[in-house]
């Protein structure tokens, strides 16, 4: 077992704090979502950069679509990964965030995927 350095341990205990993050889009859609995100990050720094990125990937409306893919893929839940879908009008790179991957009984995947509009 490992010690904790009495500093980081009571950070680890301490109440979370709300650090808000200004983006470009926040002027754009005033009356849009709050997202909340819980981050294990040790310094304001790295939870700035978190929620810089979590705010860019939410910035735009969103499609929720369901895609097909061959193979047991689970491992794909919870990735950004380049998508090419030509039935669903994605091209070559398109970004998706996988949110759900339920492997069929046909040596299939469906995914569940949010697509950005309008990045």
């Amino acid at each position: 077992m490992t010690d904790v350095a009495a500093g980081y341990a009571a950070q680890l205990k301490a109440e979370q704090r709300e650090l808000p993050v200004a983006t470009a889009s926040a002027a754009r859609w005033p009356k849009g979502r709050t997202i909340t995100s819980a981050s294990p990050f040790a310094t304001e720094a790295g939870a700035q950069a978190e929620g810089a990125r979590l705010a860019a990937f939410y910035a735009f409306p969103m499609v929720e679509d369901v895609a097909i893919v061959t193979g047991a893929r689970a491992d794909l839940q919870g990735r950004c990964i380049a998508a090419d879908c030509t039935r669903l009008d994605y091209k070559p790179g398109d970004l998706v965030f996988v949110i759900e991957a339920r492997e069929l009984d046909n040596n299939t995947t469906a995914l569940t995927v949010l697509k950005r509009l309008g990045a």
